[in-house]
């Protein structure tokens, strides 16, 4: 008798608290989550921005994307040929409305940097519109078109992104606060050409820099002039010590002037490599008594708006493509 009064005291006493807890959380169950997921530039298109600019994609016109795999631990730039922006989604997947949503990375754009509120799905298990988030990493220049000159460093670079927000729960305690902070890597290859030619062992990039008129010259635009011994241009080799190959040319200097061409070489330096050009490289000292078509004074790398990737010469970027250098065989 005794086990059965304790037994129903018991259960008395578990529906009484369950009945006088009626500010305890509806959902035990509760999870929150945010996920980011690539957006294709499809899905992109689909965008529109709110009153402050921000965009937003409606989940009605992404289903694909929504069974999208979350970003996980990992945002892979790849190869940052100029600054490069990837767009993502941020999903809430959980069951509680998550607040005060903030980003910050040691060197990334990110935009926007803060979202008041990302909400949970309705009652109907329906996302009406999510936010897109922008992730820029700047290298040169922006790939859609000329902009503000990026350091133009080259190779691997790891990144750490933050991603915090903060939900709460209520029960008959009071509302508790939660923070969240995930983290994910980012990693790409910043990407470039880096010039160097050499003339008779010496780096004669270094020495124009050293030379104040050069130096102004090179600052004014793309045709660049240096004088050079006979000797010198006996033996000179162009490098490239960057990470992409790289378009050269060699052209004769007073055919090209007059626009009918004479290419005495063209060809790919590839990363890592050099191409000689002792002998192919003279200047118009050499020409006032032979002329010879085999031989050219100006070295071009690219073509105008044609060049796959960003390069550098003379410490200076170049931005259009293109990159004359007029080496003139002094007198002495």
């Amino acid at each position: 008798m005794k086990k059965v009064l304790l037994y129903a005291l018991s259960v008395l006493a578990a529906i009484a608290l369950i009945l006088g807890c009626t500010g305890c959380d509806p959902n035990p169950d509760a999870v929150w989550e945010l996920r980011l997921v690539p957006l294709s530039q499809t899905e992109l298109a689909k965008a529109h921005p709110d009153e402050n600019g921000n965009l937003w994609i409606s989940a009605s016109e992404m289903p694909e994307s929504l069974a999208k795999p979350a970003a996980g631990a990992d945002i892979d730039f790849g190869n940052v040929i100029a600054t490069r922006t990837l767009q993502y989604v941020l999903m809430n997947v959980g069951n509680r409305d998550v607040y005060d949503v903030t980003f910050s990375a040691g060197d990334l754009t990110i935009y926007p940097e803060y979202i008041g509120v990302i909400p949970a799905q309705g009652e109907d298990g329906e996302i009406v519109a999510l936010p897109i988030v922008s992730f820029i990493k700047e290298h040169v220049i922006p790939i859609s078109g000329v902009g503000s000159m990026m350091d133009m460093s080259i190779g691997s670079f790891t990144d750490l992104l933050s991603l915090s927000y903060n939900y709460t729960l209520e029960d008959s305690t009071g509302i508790e606060t939660f923070d969240v902070t995930d983290n994910y890597t980012v990693e790409g290859e910043k990407m470039g050409a880096l010039i160097d030619i050499l003339a008779s062992g010496k780096d004669i990039l270094d020495i124009a820099l050293s030379t104040p008129e050069f130096y102004d010259l090179a600052l004014m635009g793309t045709v660049l002039q240096i004088n050079l011994s006979s000797s010198d241009m006996d033996t000179m080799v162009v490098q490239n010590n960057g990470n992409v190959p790289l378009r050269m040319r060699v052209i004769n200097p007073y055919r090209y002037d007059a626009f009918d061409g004479s290419t005495t070489i063209d060809t790919i330096i590839q990363p890592g490599t050099e191409v000689n050009v002792s002998g192919f490289v003279r200047g118009e000292q050499f020409f006032e008594d032979t002329y010879d078509e085999s031989k050219g004074s100006i070295i071009m790398l690219g073509d105008v708006r044609n060049q796959p990737y960003i390069f550098e010469t003379v410490k200076e970027l170049c931005i259009d493509g293109e990159m004359r250098l007029w080496f003139l065989e002094s007198s002495y």
